[in-house]
């Protein structure tokens, strides 16, 4: 097996041992933000170690080898977290899912909310507080949907990964290796 998936699921298993242990603890869970720059660390701190260890041993490469060495480091990262993050919200903690749509259920309790609601968005200005509400429902059991998820963490981490890739080229390439 490359090194490089080595490097990738060790990060992304870390990342998984922390999200479980933070499960089977109940620590912060209802609170996204935490986790998700924990993913960011872990992709970035995968992409920088791998590109140093290579760039180390090799003698001769161009930026685009840089990059496709990150990203071979990034793309099964991305890969094991999604479809973790998709089976995690899917069959792990089906709860976080139904307590979100539970709290903006009851945000949508209040007039005040509905009418800033209404006054944001021009197309539902002559929409009944209950047709808003409905909307409102529909939209964020969307957004909380598994799938969905998986949907924008593939394509996030994959763009986070790519851009990781190419910052961490250049930065070693002008400052650490410089010639």
């Amino acid at each position: 097996m490359k090194s490089s998936w080595f490097y990738a699921l060790g990060f992304g298993g870390a990342f998984i041992a922390l999200k479980l242990l933070a499960f089977a603890f109940d620590w912060q869970l209802h609170i996204i933000q935490p986790f998700v720059l924990l993913n960011m660390a872990f992709l970035t701190a995968g992409i920088a170690l791998f590109l140093y260890h290579k760039k180390r041993t090799e003698t001769e490469s161009n930026i685009l080898t840089d990059i496709k060495n990150g990203l071979s480091v990034g793309l099964p990262y991305t890969l094991l977290v999604s479809f973790f993050l998709f089976f995690y919200y899917k069959n792990i903690d089906p709860s976080f899912n139904a307590q979100k749509l539970a709290q903006i259920e009851s945000q949508m309790d209040s007039a005040a909310e509905i009418a800033q609601i209404r006054k944001s968005n021009s197309a539902l200005e002559n929409k009944t507080d209950q047709e808003i509400r409905s909307l409102a429902k529909q939209n964020m059991s969307m957004m909380y949907n598994p799938q969905f998820t998986l949907s924008v963490s593939l394509l996030a981490l994959l763009v986070y990964s790519t851009l990781n890739s190419l910052l961490i080229a250049v930065i070693y390439r002008k400052v650490v290796f410089k010639s």
